[in-house]
């Protein structure tokens, strides 16, 4: 039986059968992620809300990152922990983030 928060989820994305992702229909921040509402005037990103309603808590230190690399998803089987430098390490390779050494050599 799926709880109250996992229905939320479901309830506020739309799955795209191509791809696997649950694109969140909600509010998005302009760094495309999406926003679910904690309170009035508060909000977690929407992929760490989906990681905690389907895999439970996030460990202090670590990041929730994509295996899709869709800052909109949610889809908790897209989803994994890491820490900072390995969720760099990621956004790097897969070519998301330009690398610090291309960067210092171009200033």
């Amino acid at each position: 039986m799926q709880t109250e928060h996992q229905l939320r989820i479901q309830e506020r994305s739309i799955p795209v059968p191509e791809a696997g992702c649950w694109l969140w229909t909600r509010s998005v921040g302009s760094n495309g992620y999406g926003r679910d509402s904690t309170g009035k005037h508060s909000y977690v990103e929407a992929h760490r809300s989906s990681f905690i309603a389907f895999k439970g808590q996030i460990p202090d230190g670590l990041c929730v990152c994509h295996r899709c690399d869709t800052p909109s998803c949610v889809n908790p089987d897209h989803l994994f922990l890491g820490t900072r430098s390995e969720n760099l390490r990621d956004a790097y390779r897969k070519g998301r983030r330009p690398s610090l050494r291309r960067r210092a050599v171009s200033a």
